[in-house]
This record gives C-alpha cells, structure tokens and sequence, in this order.
C-alpha cells in the first residue's frame, strides 16, 4: 500500500509538472500570437493615416478661418449700406414733401 501511495504521489507530480509545462508553452504561445498580431495589424499604418489627415485639416481650418474674416468684412459692408439706405429713405419723404408743396 505504501508502494501505491508513493507511485500515486509521483504521478501527482509528474502529472503538476507536465501542466505546469503546459500551461506556461500555453502563455508563451499566446504572448507570441499577440505579438503576431499587434506586427501583421495594420495599426501602424492607420495611426500615420489619421496622423495626416489631421495635419492636412490645418488647411481648411485656415481657409475657413479666411472665408469667415472675409464674410464678415461684407457683413459690415452690408450694414453700412443699409443705414444708408435708411438715411436716404428719411430724406426722401421730407423731398416728396417739398416736391408736394412746389407743385401746389
């Protein structure tokens, strides 16, 4: 009996030894398909894309910043024509006016 307790003990262990073995090939071979899989991806190649893409964005925030400075430039054009107009129009009832009591 005792022989069979010690060939049960050994195989226990030779039994946690080969799993341990395994276990350990196991994370080896993940950690190199990872490793794989992190070199075969194409993150790379998508960072340097979005990379430029961003840069090349600079440029049309700039023209849309010259295009907003530009608009706004009319704007106060516009608003200068309009109270010109304004003025005009005040004046112009006052000639109707007049135009009213010359030919009166």
């Amino acid at each position: 009996m005792a022989s069979n307790k010690a060939a049960a003990a050994s195989w226990n262990q030779e039994t946690k030894a080969r799993l341990n073995d395994k276990v350990s090939s196991n994370i080896n071979d993940i950690g190199s398909i990872l490793r794989q899989a992190i070199r075969g991806s194409k993150s790379p190649d998508f960072l340097a894309q979005a990379a430029k893409n961003f840069a090349s964005q600079e440029s049309y925030i700039h023209n849309s910043h010259e295009t907003m400075r530009k608009m706004d430039l009319l704007r106060s054009q516009l608003e200068f024509q309009h109270s010109s107009i304004n003025r005009s129009l005040s004046c112009l009832d006052e000639v109707q006016d007049q135009l009213s009591s010359i030919n009166h």
